[in-house]
């Protein structure tokens, strides 16, 4: 059987960190999860201004383009409450009880 198309590969976890690391109950701690899309793409964004002598300036910047993510975050503890921060994608607030 021949597949026609490209595999499109797993998203990767760069790190999962929490800060501060150490709490005490009733104490919240933010929670980031740091991941990328390998199958996105970069586009090069090229600006010019010029004055009015005809002098010109120049500068780049990169826009990446990859898959939107889901991110989850689950506690192995039942007096453990994670809310996701809807303006920060892979941010949570997480109070233990």
């Amino acid at each position: 059987m021949i597949q026609i198309g490209t595999s499109m590969a797993a998203p990767i976890i760069r790190s999962i960190s929490a800060s501060p690391d150490t709490v005490q109950p009733g104490q919240a701690v933010q929670v980031w999860i740091d991941a990328f899309d390998p199958d996105a793409r970069t586009i090069t964004l090229s600006g010019t201004v010029t004055d009015a002598n005809g002098a010109t300036a120049t500068a780049n910047t990169i826009l990446t383009v990859g898959d939107p993510l889901t991110y989850e975050l689950t506690a192995n503890d039942p007096g453990v409450t994670i809310v996701e921060d809807p303006s920060a994608p892979g941010r949570f607030t997480v109070t233990v009880a």
